[in-house]
């Protein structure tokens, strides 16, 4: 299930006869020789419904009419346990370095068994592992066996730990579904049988073998299905029926691809998680909403075909003019006859006077003529004697009203060093000009605005040229810096997650190898990144309180683990180191460039 995570195990419950040991295959080869010596079927579903209860194991298989179960039991797992001790047993791939990583993490380790405890302690011993683990328990004891979740309860209990940082790995169904009615983590491992639909919906992850689950606890922290929802088009604020409706339509796009749809099933469950809605019973609710969306399109279809068939009637049914209607036919043709004709008469009347207007223009166009042409020259003999005569000359004024202009002109105007002569054209006398000194002085003038003028209108246009360019390059700027950024950041995780994995792969090298020397240089660099954290959270927190001080992120966060943390002080730590480097080497180029 989406909802579960394994970023803070405190307590791992591992079930034994699948998934430590072979030995549920062990038994099914046992049953089913002895079902085909007796002629009857048997197939491995069938056997795996029935494991979970050393007690009742044996009720529903085939040859419980036959055989007493309890009795038949006890003969089983001692001529196998007779077997295993002269034949040799052997963990299953992967279980040992699960359990050399469970204990290097502190974490405890509960093993327990759908058959007696001596007989798993027994096993364990053989197998040389007994040393490793914490606790074993059966379900021979007083607590009630599986499926109950009376021994989940019990171990939970016993280790003072929280559910959710319990996780139990079991390849029995009935563990599995204990496991899910007591609210911890659950890891399916495919053992007799593949898993099915309900143990992918209700497990956190399948896997195929002891190393799969092993990366599945290691990696598994860093697997956050939040970043898939926006890609897979699933929204915060989506109902559960929208959430279902894109599921639908993915399934349908990536049919062929499991790992993807692995994917988003996890995704859209891990949404429903979010929102408190059981998956199945969501399915449930809108095939039945479904269901009756079909039977009401079908009703509706029904009864559209119904009152089309009606209409079709209708239309085949000769329409009947009623007797009334029938009566007022003659009026109408009446009416539509008067108005005919009095348009008929409007038209007539229009001819008739338009003829006698055409008559009496003829009449008068000869007097009209003639009174229009006396009229013309009498006006233009009143404007002949209106105009002054051309050979008159004009008055000149007298002295005295000269010299009364010259002194007024006088009074309004100071001479001046170099007086300029000012005369009005012929064709205008409300025209001025300038001597051709004064209109020399006054083109220069103008000529020097003109330039001043131009000069600026340029200066603003490369203004505004280089606005444009200032911005481009300041945005330049600023997305070479962003990715600057996000190159440093991404650099340090990729050479974390590299560490990592090399780490995990050389486990055994690195801590009791040739390459120990390696870890001890890590530890020293871990040491300096975890002082460098210390002294800014330090400095952080004492400026803004709400940031968290280094013992309450190393501690108290309620994010991550105390070792997810140190991880974390790692990274900070060469993304830090990277950062300053990348800035030496700028300045070194920008140097360079000067040169």
């Amino acid at each position: 299930m989406a909802g579960q995570n394994v970023s803070d195990l405190k307590l791992v419950i591992i079930e034994l006869d699948g998934c430590i040991f072979p030995l549920n295959h062990y038994r099914y080869n046992f049953y089913k020789n002895l079902c085909k010596k007796q002629k009857v079927a048997m197939d491995r579903q069938t056997f795996y419904n029935a494991l979970g209860n050393m007690f009742t194991m044996y009720d529903s298989l085939p040859l419980s009419s036959t055989t007493n179960s309890s009795s038949f039991n006890q003969t089983v797992e001692k001529d196998l346990y007779d077997y295993l001790e002269v034949k040799g047993i052997k963990p299953n791939d992967g279980v040992m370095e699960l359990l050399e990583y469970l204990k290097q993490k502190d974490i405890k380790i509960a093993v327990v068994s759908t058959h007696k405890t001596k007989d798993a302690i027994r096993y364990l011993e053989k197998g040389k592992l007994y040393n490793r683990i914490d606790y074993v328990i059966g379900t021979d004891t007083k607590l009630q066996p599986f499926p109950s979740t009376d021994i989940i309860d019990f171990l939970v209990e016993k280790y003072g730990v929280n559910k959710s940082q319990t996780l139990l790995i079991t390849s029995i169904g009935q563990l599995l579904d204990s496991g899910h009615a007591a609210g911890i983590n659950l890891i399916y491992v495919e053992d007799l049988v593949k898993a099915g639909d309900k143990e992918h919906t209700i497990s956190y992850e399948v896997s195929k073998s002891m190393y799969e689950t092993l990366n599945d606890i290691i990696f598994g922290r860093y697997e956050d299905f939040s970043m898939y929802q926006s890609i897979l088009g699933m929204d915060d604020n989506m109902s559960p029926e929208e959430l279902h409706s894109v599921r639908g339509h993915l399934a349908d796009v990536y049919s062929g691809d499991n790992d993807l749809m692995d994917i988003v099933n996890k995704t859209y469950e891990w949404r429903l998680s979010e929102l408190n809605v059981d998956p199945v019973a969501l399915d449930d609710e809108i095939t039945k909403t479904q269901q009756l969306k079909i039977i009401k399109q079908e009703e509706l279809e029904k009864e559209a075909q119904r009152l089309e068939e009606e209409k079709r009637q209708q239309e085949e049914v000769p329409e009947e003019l009623p007797a009334e209607e029938e009566e007022e036919l003659p009026l109408d043709d009446t009416e539509e006859s008067t108005s005919e004709l009095s348009l008929e008469d409007e038209l007539a009347g229009l001819e008739d006077m338009l003829s006698s207007i055409e008559r009496g223009a003829q009449e008068n166009e000869e007097p009209a003529e003639e009174l229009v042409e006396d009229d013309l020259e009498a006006e233009l003999k009143a404007l002949e004697d209106s105009l002054p005569s051309l050979d008159e000359e004009e008055e000149e004024p007298a002295e005295e009203d000269e010299e009364v202009v010259e002194e007024e002109a006088t009074k309004e105007f100071k001479p001046v060093d170099k007086p300029k002569e000012f005369f009005f054209p012929d064709d205008d006398e409300t025209s001025l000009s300038l001597d051709k000194q004064a209109t020399g002085e006054l083109d220069s003038v103008i000529d020097k605005i003109f330039s001043e003028e131009e000069k600026e209108t340029e200066e603003e246009k490369e203004t505004d040229k280089e606005e444009p360019k200032k911005k481009k390059v300041t945005l330049e700027k600023v997305g070479s810096a962003l990715m600057n950024i996000l190159y440093t950041f991404s650099l340090s995780l990729v050479i974390l997650v590299v560490g990592l994995l090399i780490y995990t792969s050389l486990q055994a090298s690195f801590e009791h190898g040739v390459l120990s020397f390696v870890k001890d240089i890590y530890l020293v660099y871990s040491n300096i990144a975890n002082a460098f954290m210390s002294a800014i959270l330090t400095v952080l927190h004492a400026i803004i309180p709400p940031i968290p001080s280094y013992a309450n992120w190393m501690k108290n966060n309620g994010v991550i683990s105390s070792a997810a943390a140190g991880v974390a002080n790692v990274y900070f730590f060469n993304t830090f180191i990277i950062a300053i480097v990348e800035v030496v080497v700028y300045f070194i180029n920008k140097k360079k460039d000067k040169e």
